[in-house]
Parts: C-alpha cells; structure tokens; sequence
C-alpha cells in the first residue's frame, strides 16, 4: 500500500500576489508576532516575492496599565487602541502600508476586501475561535487558520486549512475545530487579569512570545520552501520539551478519531 503524502504543499497562487493575513488579537502574543511577520515580509521580497504579506491588525481593546510588562507596549501607550498602536508603529518604522482595525472579529465576510489567505487567532475566548472558525468556512476562498494558546508554562498552535473544494479531503490540514472541538465549545471565562502578577500567573512571562515564534517558525518555512512536514506544536517551558503534529491523517485520528470534516453550509 503506497503511503500517504507526509507534506503539506503550499498552493502556487501564494507566490504570485500578496498574501493577505488577518492577525485576530494584538494581546501578550499577536504583539509579539506582528514584528516578524514584518521580517517575513522583507525576507519574502528579498527572496523574489513580488508583494510580500498584507496584514491586517484586529483588535478592540486598549493598552492597560499592567500590558507593558508581558505584551509588546510601552507605558506610553496606556489607554490606546492596541491594533492602532502598532499598526503605526510598524507603518511608520518600516514604510508599511498595514491595516488597523480596532473593532471585534465576528467572523462576518462583509465584502471581498475582508478576505484572508491566513487567519493567525491570537485570542483566548472559545467565542472568538468559533468567529473564526465561521470565516474561514464561509468567506469562500482557500484560507488557513493558525491558531495559538498558551498558559504559565505552555504554548501550543495548530495550523488548519480550508475550502470548499477540500473540505471532505482525508489529507486536507484539519482545523482547531476538528482536532479540538472543546477549544471552541461552551462559555468564556471572561474574568480579567487586572494586574501584572494576575496575568503573570495566567499567561506567564516568556509563552507569549514562544507562540509568535513557532507561528513565525511555520510560516517562514512554509512561505519559502512551499511545503512543510508539521501541522501543530506544543511546547512546555518546565520539561523543555516540544512536540510537533506531522502532517499525517493517522496522527490526527489518534488526536480525535472522530474527526470529520464539516463544509460550509
């Protein structure tokens, strides 16, 4: 019996246009992240790109006081919008064009211009993963869906892929919501960390920026290479360990045998 692929390959339209990123959340790791995807940018021009990444900022909250010591502010920024913040910090450090856009995620596809390639989840609410998890089935195009969390001492994200065409595909990159329908299912715990040590406790000090790297790790890879053996990481801080998801369907059976792929309505 001839195996199946054990690579996943990046479609060509990527390399012939500008790939269009919404970036859900600039909290303890979408701060973090957006700073690279810059690099990447370059680094993809500098390769032979023709445009490079157009990223969109989303965001409604603001900068709080206790934000500076675990995310990518400045005490100077307390009580300013987070996607406004760095979406001109990174437009006028680097001569970018990028998108603010301080307002909620709902998932809702209101035009072509709010279409993705990627959608990058920097959020730690089950009701902003399944906003998410509804654009990316329902805006009609191919998209990818990189989703992030982390605790005190642990990081994870799992990379899916989506379109209409694929949906029923054995092979296809399964999403969050397949590998891990819980991460998407019940109510919030919507309690805040108002205070440094709060989110320390909650979030730890060196996650955040662990996840922003494996992110940029994939899609890095992913972006020159136009393939990649991995569709997931966990990583934890205490036993130094990381382990990946290969891209392989007997790998995400064993994550949940009963995974079926779901099309959009």
């Amino acid at each position: 019996m001839t195996d199946l692929p054990k690579s996943h390959f990046v479609s060509d339209d990527l390399f012939n246009r500008a790939i269009r990123i919404h970036l859900i959340g600039c909290g303890g790791t979408g701060s973090q992240l957006a700073p690279r995807l810059v690099q990447l940018h370059k680094a993809l021009l500098a390769l032979g790109h023709p445009e490079g990444l157009q990223v969109s900022l989303w965001d409604s909250d603001t900068v709080s006081e206790s934000n500076p010591l675990r995310q990518n502010y400045f005490d100077i920024d307390v009580g300013h919008l987070k996607a406004v913040v760095m979406t001109n910090r990174i437009n006028i450090a680097f001569g970018m064009d990028w998108k603010a856009r301080p307002e909620h995620f709902t998932g809702e596809v209101r035009s072509v211009n709010d279409r993705a390639d990627i959608v990058i989840g920097c959020v730690d609410t089950k009701s902003s993963r399944r906003a998410i998890d509804q654009f990316v089935r329902t805006q009609g195009t191919p998209c990818y869906w990189i989703d992030s969390g982390n605790g005190s001492d642990s990081a994870q994200i799992i990379v899916g892929h989506y379109s209409k065409k694929s949906a029923n595909d054995p092979n296809r990159l399964p999403l969050l919501s397949e590998l891990y329908p819980d991460a998407l299912a019940g109510l919030d715990d919507n309690t805040p960390s108002c205070s440094a040590r709060e989110s320390l406790a909650s979030q730890g000090l060196a996650t955040n920026a662990l996840a922003a790297s494996w992110i940029y790790a994939w899609l890095a890879t992913a972006l020159r290479y136009g393939q990649i053996d991995w569709s997931g990481i966990f990583v934890n801080l205490l036993s130094g360990r990381a382990s990946s998801i290969p891209v392989d369907p007997n790998a995400w059976n064993a994550i949940n045998p009963n995974r079926l792929p779901v099309a959009a309505a």
